[in-house]
């Protein structure tokens, strides 16, 4: 899961955009439990879409459904698979966290559980710096892998003096940032190492000391993985400090029902979300009537993940919490922009 495919999906705006959600193995095909829960999902797509559309559309919908769940049961899988599906767009997302299983149908793609596994799985970029060499590897919480092209690794021609060395290094790690922003560990000797935190652009969290021109991916990705986890505990808890700041700077909302309208004004800057909150809702402009049938006709299944995808499609950023983080503040809270 990446920051790019995120973007991509959170674009897609059609009725119907189909999120279905549910549980894997990590590293199996699917069960015959796993498949029959999966058949279980795209048949109550399939009723659901009963009479809401053209019957040829929703034929054609589920048959995609049906042949990405299908594609995806005898490769490795994640924790969870999200397929989404629309007239327009189709994927197959595997997700390093596990779900509430579930079918939301809308104008747009459920993305809070990819918001969430994003948060948490967290991408991330290890570089290796030295004199001679310069690798790029890209991770997750299971593996890194190193970038090998034309441009990957990077290696000192003899006629190159340290200092050109040091500038076309720098050139080609803001290239790869500017491209897909993530969060860096450089690993390298003090004087590599230094030069490039001192580049606040790349989203440094971390280095690892000594020359790894030869170290193998899997010794790097243990090296590397304690300094992501730290980096993604600090996150939450600069977000929960960051909305106590807030509030004493009058730039706070709390609850759902204050945040919907500010959402939607494009005010919000940063969004904290308890991750297992979910509020089916009729949306009467700034109003919000809570209903018990989130497959009512006319019914948002879930206003939550609609205020994810507002909050970032307008610029801010979302962080998910523990479920208890927020029960004093509505299980919902955001910093403004104003």
């Amino acid at each position: 899961m990446n920051r790019a495919l995120l973007a991509e999906l959170q674009s897609q705006r059609a009725y119907p955009s189909i999120t279905l959600l549910f549980n894997t193995t990590s590293g199996a095909p699917f069960s015959p439990a796993q498949v029959a829960n999966a058949a279980h999902l795209a048949d109550q797509a399939d009723r659901r879409l009963g009479g809401e559309i053209d019957d040829d559309l929703r034929k054609s919908l589920v048959e995609t459904i049906v042949e990405l769940l299908h594609d995806s049961a005898t490769d490795n899988a994640g924790h969870a698979l999200a397929v989404c599906v629309s007239p327009q767009y189709s994927a197959a997302i595997r997700l390093g966290r596990r779900v509430n299983e579930r079918v939301i149908i809308d104008e747009t793609f459920a993305t809070r559980d990819v918001v969430a596994d994003l948060n948490r799985t967290a991408l991330y970029r290890l570089i290796t710096v030295s004199g001679h060499t310069t690798r790029l590897l890209i991770g997750d919480r299971q593996r890194l892998v190193e970038e090998q092209s034309e441009h990957w690794p990077l290696t000192r021609e003899p006629e190159q003096n340290l200092a050109s060395w040091t500038r076309a290094v720098m050139h080609a790690l803001r290239r790869e940032h500017a491209q897909l922003p993530l969060p860096t560990v450089v690993a390298g000797v003090e004087r590599s190492v230094r030069q490039v935190l001192s580049i606040a652009e790349f989203g440094t969290i971390g280095a690892i000391p000594g020359n790894h021109d030869r170290v193998s991916e899997v010794d790097l990705h243990h090296k590397a993985w304690p300094l992501v986890t730290d980096w993604l505990c600090a996150d939450r808890n600069r977000a929960m400090e960051q909305l106590d700041n807030a509030r004493s700077q009058r730039r706070y909302a709390g609850g759902i029902h204050e945040i919907w309208p500010l959402a939607n004004e494009a005010r919000i800057e940063l969004l904290v979300v308890e991750d297992g909150y979910a509020l089916p809702v009729r949306v009467d402009g700034d109003h919000l009537q809570p209903v018990t049938d989130a497959e009512a006709p006319g019914v948002v299944d879930d206003i939550i993940d609609e205020v994810i995808e507002i909050v970032i499609r307008n610029g801010g950023n979302a962080v998910i919490v523990a479920d208890g983080d927020l029960i004093e503040r509505g299980h919902i809270a955001a910093i403004l922009r104003y």
